[in-house]
């Protein structure tokens, strides 16, 4: 004897909530499965053709120093340029990305 009662013959099951839902779950699911695909290979094809993100552009950085400001040392690691520059203003250190040319970052003195 089980306790599980039996469904009427003339129930229809894929009109109950539980189906419904684990329905509804496993189209959006799909969905997303998809949609990660389409992204992983539109990702290879960029990165194959040379258009990926963190690409240095082909026009070469341009820096303009203050007036009277000059270089006091350089220091150059794996991804990163540092300038150590003096001027009337005071010292400044001034970090610069090597793969793309752009200033990540500026320590120079408050102003006064």
């Amino acid at each position: 004897m089980s306790d599980a009662t039996p469904t009427p013959a003339n129930e229809d099951y894929k009109s109950s909530p539980s189906y419904r839902g684990a329905r509804a779950a496993v189209i959006l699911l799909g969905v997303l499965l998809a949609i990660a695909f389409i992204m992983l290979v539109v990702g290879l094809i960029m990165r194959m053709t040379g258009h990926g993100p963190g690409q240095a552009s082909s026009a070469p950085a341009s820096f303009t120093l203050a007036p009277g400001a000059k270089i006091v040392s350089t220091d150059v690691t794996e991804t990163r340029l540092i300038l150590r520059v003096r001027s009337s203003a005071g010292d400044e250190i001034d970090i610069i990305d090597t793969a793309t040319g752009r200033l990540v970052g500026q320590v120079k003195p408050a102003a006064k």
